[in-house]
């Protein structure tokens, strides 16, 4: 019993003495913050506001601004897109006080509650100074604003309205009396903000305004519409595997002109806009010059790689430029859309920049070995006999064409009248025919007894490229140069 009594006792004197010592701590640090107290991580217990407010002070105080501000573009304010800037605010610029927000912390603060101060996050509690800029800090505030490149460069925009060239549509028209940026404002809305304290502002619409065009800028202005109008049909040569468009962009380039600005233009009758004869056949010229294959050296590959260049044959695409200048100066002038596929003075098999296309015949007389190639696929791959080269008779390199089929043709040159089955002439009297009087085709029986000039087939493989190909397709005919 004794024993019980006494653990009672000295479990209440213990109480006692821990409520002693915490209302103890609270008495004591009453004239200051409770115990355990942390503001913007510094530690304030038992300290005054006077003597926090100089600590926190002296730490560096700091606000942040962020400026946010529509992107602006063209005519019109794209208000979906923004950029913004942030602007670091330090004792240079304003001036910080804590008094009154560490007097509404000490107010609330209960001392006899001082332990849930053990409680709070690490840092303890944070507040916020209050903010106020002088006039001196207005100027360095504004010189910092001000001195930021996206906002000045905006500020910057040559104020004028005028139509010039641009690489994606052919022209457009620059206003920068659009959407101008007011300095003043902006830095007064800013200035307001960091006097309230606040962390971002969006720039009002109040901070852009539009300078009115002068009469000579309405000119422009009437004028882009005009073109606009005037140029809103698209014509589409279809040159096979290609497209070329003429559309705005290079509309605008056939108008005739007048000095050398480039949207000076030339009136007709009734003062509409005139196209230009010489621009229109300097196109052609260039369309030409890009498409036409005849005549000009060409790259191949071969057959298991490797490319060559063919500078002969007969082979080609060559535009009908004088009808082309004609029908396309007609189109300009019905300025409708349409699609059109030019006239040619040589049509080539396929048409495009590679006119060879993917169904060819391939001859590598280096190797003895003919290929038809269709769509691109290997159909026909046969060994052959070429021209005689002891006898100064090689069959001809180049790119040239079948230009006929003819079945049992009598092949008749000095000496000699030969029989065959089928006849697929590609340049003159040379031609792609079979051979009865061969036993053997390939190796190099074209050195000393090869053909008059033509290509000697087996007779199953003549009769199969007989019967797959079309007059016109082409054949493409070579040396390699032997390792």
């Amino acid at each position: 019993m004794e024993t019980g009594k006494k653990i009672r006792s000295f479990v209440v004197l213990f109480i006692l003495l821990c409520v002693g010592v915490y209302v103890g701590i609270a008495y004591y640090y009453m004239s200051g913050f409770s115990f355990g107290t942390w503001i913007n991580g510094v530690y304030c217990t038992g300290k005054s506001v006077e003597e926090v407010n100089e600590e926190l002070l002296a730490k560096g105080a700091q606000a942040e601004l962020e400026v946010i501000y529509p992107i602006l573009g063209g005519e019109k304010q794209q208000a979906a897109e923004q950029e913004s800037r942030r602007f670091v605010l330090d004792s240079n610029t304003v001036q910080f006080d804590y008094t009154r927000p560490l007097k509404q912390l000490l107010q609330r603060q209960r001392p006899l509650l001082w332990a849930r101060n053990l409680f709070l996050p690490e840092g303890g509690y944070e507040i916020m100074p209050e903010i106020t800029m002088s006039e001196e800090g207005e100027k360095l505030f504004a010189g910092e604003f001000l001195a930021d490149g996206t906002v000045q460069a905006e500020s910057e925009r040559e104020a004028c309205i005028r139509l010039e060239k641009d690489e994606t549509t052919g022209f457009r028209l620059y206003n920068g009396k659009k959407n101008r940026f007011d300095e003043e404002k902006a830095l007064q809305e800013c200035i307001t903000a960091v006097k309230q304290g606040e962390k971002s502002i969006v720039l009002s619409a109040a901070c852009y305004y539009d300078m009115e065009a002068d009469a000579e800028e309405k000119e422009q202005e009437a004028l882009y519409r005009e073109l606009q109008e005037f140029l809103d049909f698209e014509i589409i040569y279809d040159m096979g595997a290609e497209q070329v468009r003429f559309d705005r962009k290079a509309l605008v380039d056939l108008l005739e002109t007048e000095g050398e600005e480039p949207f000076t233009f030339a009136r007709g009758e009734e003062g509409k806009l005139k196209w230009d004869e010489q621009k229109i056949a300097s196109s052609i010229d260039t369309l030409a010059e890009h498409y036409d294959t005849y005549g000009k050296p060409r790259q191949f590959t071969v057959t298991g790689g490797g490319e060559i260049t063919l500078e002969q044959g007969n082979y080609g695409t060559q535009l009908n430029k004088k009808a082309e200048v004609k029908w396309l100066s007609e189109a300009l002038t019905e300025r409708k859309s349409t699609t059109h596929v030019p006239d040619y003075v040589r049509e080539a098999y396929a048409r495009g920049e590679n006119d060879i296309g993917d169904t060819y015949i391939e001859i590598n007389m280096t190797k003895q070995k003919l290929w038809f190639y269709a769509g691109g696929t290997v159909e026909i791959e046969t060994p052959i006999v070429t021209g005689n080269m002891v006898r100064r008779r090689a069959t001809p390199e180049g790119v040239y064409y079948v230009y006929s089929k003819q079945k049992n043709r009598i092949l008749r040159g000095p000496g000699y009248a030969s029989h065959v089955n089928y006849w697929m002439p590609v340049k003159g009297g040379v031609g792609i025919h079979d051979a009865l009087w061969r036993d053997e085709f390939g190796g190099e029986i074209y050195k000393k007894e090869g053909s008059h000039g033509c290509i000697n087939l087996p007779l199953e493989a003549a009769e199969n490229l007989y019967g797959m190909i079309e007059v016109g397709v082409p054949v493409v005919m070579y040396y390699e140069e032997e390792e």
